[in-house]
């Protein structure tokens, strides 16, 4: 290839030099953008710092939060514990309970069956009796038993 002309090569320089130029005050400008926005030192060991403090004050809200817990569940057992020991006094008491009444109920059915003991059942006397029964079964004792009838008997 043949090289450029004279004037040519000033053209291009003289465009590389206004762009340089351009670029130079792009570039200050970019520079000074960046270096407001940059974090000095002292700006980052304040930022930490409060970063440090808000998670300080927030370890110290769970550990609150904690510790009320722990409280409320060392509540929670120690209710838990009443309530077991009262259900295990409660089933002793309705076990004696139940022995008791078993105990009532048989002694109950023994007096009823020591007041039937002397009962006599008497089969075979018409219903038609009615009202003359009681004097029926009188004279019927008196004639079996003879003189050993006692004088009154109870007639149900």
């Amino acid at each position: 290839m043949a090289p450029a002309s004279p004037g040519a090569n000033s053209t291009a320089s003289s465009t590389q030099g206004s762009g340089r130029g351009e670029s130079l005050t792009q570039i200050a400008a970019d520079l000074a953008t960046i270096s407001a926005n940059m974090l000095f030192r002292s700006d980052k060991a304040e930022m930490l710092a409060e970063i440090r403090i808000a998670i300080r004050e927030e370890v110290m809200e769970v550990r609150r939060d904690l510790t009320a817990l722990e409280r409320r569940v060392e509540d929670l057992e120690a209710d838990q514990a009443q309530n077991m020991q009262h259900q295990q006094e409660m089933d002793t008491a309705t076990t004696r309970q139940g022995n008791v009444l078993l105990d009532l109920r048989r002694h109950l059915e023994d007096l009823d069956n020591r007041g039937r003991k002397n009962n006599i059942r008497i089969r075979g006397l018409p219903e038609s009796a009615g009202e003359a029964l009681p004097q029926l079964l009188m004279d019927l004792f008196t004639r079996i038993l003879g003189d050993r009838a006692p004088g009154d008997f109870g007639i149900e």
